[in-house]
């Protein structure tokens, strides 16, 4: 094991063995703020975390600039805020200072080498050898950056409104990445794939839209950008965060905010859903029923551009989102 701030190679690594079944050749992953190979990455089986789901997660993307020759991490320091919030909603007595915890994942990047798009994730968990469920530590922290493309594609998303419904405020804390909640979306995910959709839409338990299997929606109706309330069982999501910010300050767009009924996605114009994974995508279809033309519509197109431009640092510059991570 080597010492993430001492030890670890600045420059590419030479390749590490492949991961698992055909997971990612990538050398180390980050435990504790220390480099650990990629196998040696482990949980006890009988941890809190494994036998009763307690563990919170951020997941991030980095964008490779062929022309900057950069590669820029997007908003990692407003993740690891998110991350700090989710363990004190769940009650772990994890890492508090997140400027330590944004460096420690840019530095496992820099330490793989890494200069293509990537996924990356931080995760914490509870870590006891014999975990009860009201444990609250010792809290370990496991960070990842894989390469990754576009999760979706580009050809437009059906989907299905899921006859589960969104976990509500009252029960599970929908607005944090609880690992715990992520059975939910799951559940909805599977269902639409049996049933020959691309992707879940879930509702809440009073009948408003709340958001996908891991991903915010938006819709434009009646010339209206519209998204559900964060009070309306959703993620508090950081890229929806960023598509109000662009709607509004690059596209002059007034944004309705407030509870939206099945029905309209019916009639939307256009429907999108958007999250660090899933990026930008158009929906072609809700419960089979056509949205627009079944391509990407105008407002769409527009913020999934402005959003591209901005993971590299081209649009809304000045808000600091896109943090180069190699030095010259």
């Amino acid at each position: 094991m080597s010492t993430l701030r001492e030890e670890a190679p600045l420059t590419s690594p030479a390749p590490g063995p492949a991961a698992p079944k055909g997971g990612p050749a990538v050398r180390y992953l980050l435990r504790d703020g220390e480099l650990v190979e990629y196998d040696d990455a482990r949980l006890h089986v009988l941890s809190t975390t494994l036998k009763y789901g307690v563990g919170v997660f951020e997941g991030f993307r980095a964008y490779w600039s062929q022309d900057d020759q950069q590669l820029y991490a997007f908003r990692v320091g407003d993740h690891m805020r998110r991350l700090v919030d989710s363990m004190r909603v769940v009650e772990i007595d994890g890492p508090q200072d997140t400027d330590a915890l944004s460096e420690q994942l840019l530095g496992l990047v820099r330490a793989n080498g890494l200069r293509s798009n990537l996924h990356m994730r931080a995760q914490v968990f509870v870590d006891s050898s014999d975990g009860k469920p009201e444990d609250t530590g010792p809290a370990t922290v496991f960070m990842a950056a894989i390469p990754m493309g576009n999760y979706f594609g580009s050809t437009g998303l059906a989907m299905q409104i899921s006859s589960w419904a969104r976990l509500s405020d009252r029960s599970m804390p929908p607005r944090i990445k609880s690992i715990a909640n992520y059975q939910n979306g799951r559940l909805a995910m599977l269902e639409a794939r049996r049933n020959g959709y691309d992707a879940a839409l879930l509702m809440t338990e009073s009948g408003h839209v709340a958001e996908g299997a891991g991903y915010n929606v938006f819709m434009v109706r009646k010339g209206r950008l519209c998204t559900p309330p964060t009070t309306d069982s959703i993620l508090e999501g950081i890229t929806r965060d960023s598509v109000l910010h662009l709607a509004r300050t690059e596209l002059g767009l007034d944004v309705d905010i407030r509870p939206i009924d099945r029905t309209e996605l019916y009639s939307a114009d256009e429907v999108f859903v958007c999250g660090s994974a899933a990026e930008v995508n158009h929906v072609t279809s809700v419960d089979r029923t056509p949205i627009g033309s079944g391509a990407a519509g105008e407002i769409t197109g527009q913020i999934r551009r402005l959003y591209l431009d901005a993971v590299i640092g081209r649009a809304a510059a000045d808000r600091g989102w896109a943090q180069p991570v190699y030095d010259g």
